[in-house]
């Protein structure tokens, strides 16, 4: 087999974090004769990871593309250039199979568009799914929406996160088999011997007489909901009294995310703005509770991470992740009170139990088993309406 690993963002998240560890799944594998990664100059940790990948696989090679998903937004023109030249790559590399890292079904698109020009096979990898604009939508929205429509169908199969996402992909492209393919995190955050003292201590943090909570992930307002927690806060200050609020990450709002704490009184006695740090678990045992009120998610690592790590973390209930957390730890997505209340209700929940079972559902092994299962078998035949139900045994795959 000739494998090919496709990702053109610019930014290196958690999408990006997780086709760094499929391809570690499947590069030792047997059967693959030469394996392609292609990503963008402009992201140099992707390059990085690429060139480390390639310095210890001899049978892997680096394209490395001109352009990322970014620069090709709102303008068709660019968006034409790039899948024509992505297409003449795949068209020389004559790859059996393309897995492409997709945030969303319009990101990469030049490689999902330029697959289909070079007849290559394309799988595309955790894509989040949008939900079909209803009929009283501004036009503006239903033009989106039928457009988007018709790239669901672009695909050979799809790898998803969860039975809801697969679902989800489901009613956009029916007769597209689906694989189901969960997320894994480094065993170090359930065997950390860092105690919440130490960790503390180490980022000169209050040991005791202060509640503190972490926001970890990408500075995104409109996705991440930074601007949430600060909304929260101003909404119920007395709640807050004792409380610090850690921000962690880097992002398109960092500016505008520490111009609002800067410039209110409240805020800055309350919040402290981290930035972006290759090790998250010092902050994650420091902590009382991490936070995660996003606007949408798949399975975001910062979870699973918590859990691993014993920390309980609050989140907006959004997808599915109630399939993964108690309803003590979720919140309606724009009830700021409730979300207030189980900030502070969830340093008495038993997280040990929780932390038990995602041990097992999230290890290396089982997700490193699953990936070459899915992935280094024949893309399944277009199902057939008629047949759709899932079969957890072969992880959904008909």
């Amino acid at each position: 087999m000739k494998l090919g690993i496709y990702c053109d963002s610019s930014v290196n998240g958690g999408h990006e974090e997780m086709l760094k560890r499929l391809v570690l799944a499947l590069v030792k594998s047997p059967g693959i004769d030469s394996f392609h990664i292609l990503v963008p100059a402009q992201n140099a940790a992707m390059i990085a990871f690429a060139n480390e990948v390639a310095a210890r696989h001899r049978h892997v090679a680096i394209t490395s593309l001109s352009f990322t998903s970014e620069s090709g937004q709102r303008n068709p023109l660019a968006l034409l250039s790039t899948t024509w030249q992505t297409a003449s790559i795949l068209r020389k590399l004559d790859l059996t199979k393309l897995v492409i890292a997709q945030g969303t079904i319009v990101s990469a698109m030049a490689g999902l568009l330029a697959a289909r020009l070079a007849r290559t096979m394309a799988v595309t990898y955790i894509p989040l799914v949008d939900d079909k604009a209803e009929a009283g939508a501004p036009l503006k929205e239903r033009i989106k929406s039928l457009v988007k429509s018709a790239l669901y169908l672009v695909p050979n199969q799809y790898i998803t996160l969860n039975e809801h996402l697969r679902e989800k992909l489901l009613k956009q492209a029916a007769h597209t088999p689906v694989a189901i393919l969960e997320n894994y995190v480094d065993d170090r955050f359930s065997a950390s011997t860092l105690t919440r003292e130490s960790a503390r201590s180490m980022l000169g943090l209050p040991q005791t007489g202060t509640f503190i909570c972490a926001h970890i992930g990408r500075i995104h307002f409109q996705h991440k909901r930074q601007s949430f927690v600060l909304a929260a806060i101003e909404r119920n200050p007395a709640a807050f009294a004792n409380t610090i609020v850690l921000m962690v990450g880097d992002g398109p709002d960092a500016d505008r995310l520490r111009e609002a704490v800067e410039g209110s009184e409240l805020l800055s006695r309350h919040v402290r703005i981290i930035g972006p740090k290759p090790d998250v678990l010092p902050y994650i045992v420091a902590s009382d509770v991490v936070v995660l009120p996003s606007a949408y998610e798949g399975v975001p690592l910062v979870m699973i991470e918590a859990v691993l790590a014993g920390r309980p973390i609050v989140a907006s209930h959004v997808s599915a992740l109630g399939s993964y957390l108690p309803s003590e730890l979720l919140f309606p997505v724009h009830d700021h009170d409730a979300f207030i209340e189980k900030i502070f209700a969830a340093r008495t929940y038993p997280i040990s139990d929780l932390t038990t079972s995602f041990r097992t559902r999230f290890s290396r092994e089982v997700f490193d088993g699953q990936a070459q299962r899915v992935l280094l078998q024949p893309v399944p035949q277009r199902r057939v309406a008629d047949h759709l139900e899932h079969n957890t045994s072969d992880l959904g795959t008909k």
